[in-house]
C-alpha cells in the first residue's frame, strides 16, 4: 500500500520530487520492531536503526530511507542515539512515515537518556539530501550535549521537520542550540518548527546558530519557537564577524517567545556582531514576545544588515512585530 505525504517524497514507486525511485533503492527502518540482521529492503524486512540503514545506502544514487513511526509513544517511534548520527552520504534522503504534524512527528530521532557528550545529535555533512517529516529531539540532563542538528553540507532540504534542541534545562549553556549551520551553504528549511516552548532557555542558548561563513541559506514558512527565562535570549545568533556570507533569508516566518506568566520581553530576535560581510533578509516575517508591552526589536545593536519589508502593526514600535492588544 502506498504511503503519501504533502511534500515531494512518496513510497512504492511514485516519483520522489522529480527523482525517479528506480535509480535508487528504498531502505526501511522500524525502531521498535525492526532488526539489523534484516535486509532493510522491504517494510517486512526493516532494520532497526538509521545507522544501519546508512551502511546499506549508496551515495549519489538517490536512495531513500523511510523511518516508520509505530505508535504514538516515544519508545516505539524513536531511533535513540548514544553517539552522533553522521549523515555523510550525498543524495541519500530520509523520510518519516507518520502523520505530517507540525511538531513532534512520530518518526523521531533522540538522544539516549544515559548518553552524554552527544553534540551534535545529528550531523549532516552530506550534500543534496532531502529530510522530510522527521522530528529530532535533543533533551537530556547533560551540559555537554549542546547541538541538536548541525549542517555543514550544501544544498540539503529540510521539509516539514521539527528540530527541537535544548530539551532539558541543563542543556541551556553557552553554544547550545536547536540548529547550527556551520559553513553550510544553500540549504533550505521549509515548513519547519525550530526550537521548543516547553523548556526555558536562558541567554546562553539560541535556536539557530550561524558560523563559518554560512552562505545563502533559506528559511521559508518556518516557526522559530522558544520558551525563555531571560530577556537576553536571541532566537538567531551569528557567532562572529564571518558567521554568515552573502545572505540569510527568512520568508513567511514567525519568531515567537513565551515565558512564565508572560513576564519576559525578549530584547532582540537576532544577536549580531560586527559583520564583515552578509545580510539578513526578512520577507513577510514577524515576531511576538511577552511582557507588559510585548515590544522588543529585531536587532538592538543597529548593525544595519537586516532588510525587512514588514509594516509595523498599529501601536508597535518596531516593524514586523505582532502587537499585543
Amino acid at each position: 500500500m502506498a504511503v503519501h505525504f504533502t511534500g515531494p517524497l512518496h513510497v512504492d514507486g511514485v516519483p520522489v520530487g522529480g527523482i525517479m525511485p528506480i535509480q535508487g533503492k528504498s531502505i526501511f527502518v522500524k525502531p521498535s520492531t525492526g532488526s539489523n540482521i534484516n535486509s532493510g529492503l522491504s517494510a517486512d524486512q526493516a532494520v532497526k536503526t538509521l545507522a544501519q540503514a546508512l551502511t546499506l545506502a549508496t551515495a549519489n544514487q538517490n536512495d531513500t530511507v523511510y523511518l516508520y513511526g509505530e505508535s504514538n509513544t516515544a519508545a516505539n517511534t524513536t531511533d535513540y542515539q548514544s553517539a552522533t548520527l553522521t549523515w555523510n552520504k550525498d543524495l541519500v534522503h530520509l523520510v518519516g512515515v507518520c502523520a505530517p504534524t507540525a511538531v513532534s512527528q512520530r518518526a523521531r530521532i533522540a538522544q539516549l537518556s544515559t548518553a552524554t557528550g552527544v553534540s551534535p545529535l545529528v550531523d549532516v555533512t552530506a550534500n543534496g539530501c532531502i529530510f522530510q517529516n522527521i522530528s529530532i529531539f535533543h533533551g537530556v540532563a547533560d551540559a555537554t550535549s549542546l547541538i541538536c542538528l548541525r549542517v555543514t553540507g550544501q544544498r540539503n532540504v529540510f521539509d516539514h521537520c521539527h528540530i527541537a534542541g535544548v530539551g532539558n534545562a541543563t542543556m541551556s549553556a553557552a553554544g547550545s542550540c536547536s540548529l547550527k549551520i556551520d559553513a553550510g551553504a544553500e540549504n533550505v528549511f521549509r515548513n519547519c518548527v525550530i526550537g521548543l516552548d516547553t523548556i526555558a532557555r536562558d541567554a546562553d542558548a539560541t535556536e539557530i546558530l550561524l558560523d563559518t561563513a554560512a552562505t545563502r541559506n533559506l528559511f521559508e514558512d518556518c516557526h522559530i519557537s522558544s520558551y525563555i527565562s531571560a530577556a537576553g535570549f536571541a532566537s538567531v545568533t551569528i557567532a562572529d564577524g564571518t558567521g554568515i556570507d552573502r545572505w540569510l533569508r527568512f520568508k513567511n516566518c514567525l519568531f515567537s517567545t513565551d515565558s512564565t506568566n508572560q513576564a519576559v520581553t525578549q530584547t532582540q530576535v537576532f544577536s549580531i556582531p560586527a559583520i564583515v560581510q552578509g545580510k539578513i533578509i526578512l520577507e513577510n516575517s514577524y515576531y511576538l514576545t511577552d511582557g507588559a508591552s510585548g515590544s522588543g526589536v529585531w536587532d538592538n545593536t543597529g548593525r544595519g544588515i537586516i532588510f525587512n519589508n514588514s509594516v509595523a502593526a498599529a501601536g508597535a514600535a518596531a516593524g514586523g512585530e505582532m502587537t499585543k492588544l
